[in-house]
């Protein structure tokens, strides 16, 4: 199930601790918590973190963008939260959609230290991709990841992704361009 009210996604997912939703304002604090309390375990698969990373003012955009987003069909950005708690636990984003002859978008995500290596992010991620392919009516799905993060590719393979090629110098991560194993899914009905 999912819904698109005033500028908002809500996605549940079957058999999981968490349900998916556009960020807002309110979640500021969680959010702030969970990416300034696992940088060590985040910050080498992502681009150096700012110092106005955590501010609310940078927050607030990121929400904003995340609402234009859906608007204009750019994509979704989501927060996985804690069923019970509320907490913030993870985030997953389907961004850089592109229409016309490639109906496709990519594929990001990230886990909190504590709540990963449960299954928690493959179950994410096949229900964001059950998003992009039947609600947005996305062709295909990619996503990519620096070659010694093999938890993630890990999900990737789960959730159907073949591994279709590697990019040299493909993003700058932790302020270092780095390689990256490149995978995508395509539409089940092709």
């Amino acid at each position: 199930m999912w819904w698109l009210g005033k500028h908002k996604i809500g996605l549940t997912v079957e058999g999981a601790d968490f349900r998916l939703e556009t960020p807002s304002v309110s979640d500021y604090a969680s959010w702030r918590h969970a990416r300034m309390s696992n940088e060590d375990h985040l910050q080498p698969f992502e681009p150096t973190w700012k110092p106005e990373a955590f501010t609310k003012t940078t927050y607030r955009r990121f929400v904003g963008q995340a609402e234009h987003d859906i608007v204009s069909d750019g994509g979704a950005v989501l927060l996985l939260k804690h069923t019970d708690t509320n907490e913030v636990i993870g985030g997953i984003n389907l961004r850089n959609i592109r229409r016309g002859s490639a109906d496709m978008g990519t594929l990001g995500y990230w886990m909190a230290k504590e709540w990963g290596g449960a299954g928690r992010m493959k179950l994410a991620v096949g229900r964001v991709c059950e998003f992009g392919f039947y609600q947005l009516r996305l062709h295909r799905i990619e996503a990519a990841c620096v070659p010694e993060n093999d938890a993630s590719a890990a999900v990737l393979l789960a959730n159907g992704f073949e591994e279709e090629g590697f990019a040299k110098a493909y993003l700058s991560i932790n302020g270092a361009w780095r390689d990256h194993r490149l995978f995508a899914r395509v539409h089940p009905n092709g």
